[in-house]
């Protein structure tokens, strides 16, 4: 019975799948646009002070680069010029300061950094034929994790996961190829804050996102 089931569903899916294909996805183009987008990041982030052990010291991130996934729903009852999007990144990073722990300067603290961002964001933008420019804000979940810590003074020696609410704010424009392909440009600046074990930072990253996107 279950594999009958399955079968059915699979040949109805089937059914489905070509059905929107032959009238042109009809149904969504009714309800609005919706976006599925592919794109690579590069991090630039702001260095800041870092709070080790006690003590507040200036650090230095390093660029990262890295990629993401997202999909966003303009309306048509909104004229297509206002829609929400998840957003969903990974890029590595780094960071390093003076070891300057209870009192004692112990050469140079190192750590490598994975960071993943999941967002929902808010899109304002002009529905225009070949370019369509847009803003928005963001805010969501960041993921701040730090590989083979080089650190004086701390227990652990592999990594350390941190997780902060996040916001950002962005702008770009998409390259209008066909009525459903496009290409994009993005910049974002992005703010979250770590905690790990003695050891915080408030980290600011300007991004640059080049992507492709399908429209259906």
């Amino acid at each position: 019975m279950r594999l009958d089931s399955l079968t059915r569903f699979i040949s109805l899916l089937g059914v489905l799948f070509g059905y929107l294909c032959v009238t042109e996805v009809a149904i969504p183009a009714e309800f609005g646009d919706v976006e599925l987008s592919a794109y690579a990041l590069g991090s630039w982030p702001r260095d800041v002070n870092i709070f080790n052990q006690g003590t507040t010291v200036p650090a230095t991130n390093q660029a990262g680069f890295g990629a993401g996934l997202k999909v966003g729903l303009f309306p048509a009852a909104l004229h297509r010029m206002v829609g929400l999007e998840l957003d969903s990144n990974i890029h590595s990073g780094a960071l390093s300061f003076p070891n300057s722990a209870h009192g004692q300067n112990t050469e140079t603290g190192y750590s490598d950094l994975l960071l993943i961002n999941t967002t929902f964001n808010l899109i304002l933008r002009y529905p225009g034929e070949q370019i369509r420019p847009y803003v928005g804000v963001g805010i969501g979940w960041s993921h701040g994790t730090l590989l083979n810590p080089n650190i004086a003074g701390r227990d652990d020696n592999d990594f350390d996961s941190a997780r902060a609410f996040t916001h950002q704010f962005l702008g770009g424009a998409q390259i209008l190829l066909s009525s459903k392909l496009f290409l994009f440009g993005e910049y974002r600046y992005l703010s979250s804050n770590y905690h790990w074990e003695s050891l915080a930072m408030d980290f600011r990253t300007h991004y640059g996102l080049l992507g492709v996107g399908l429209r259906f």
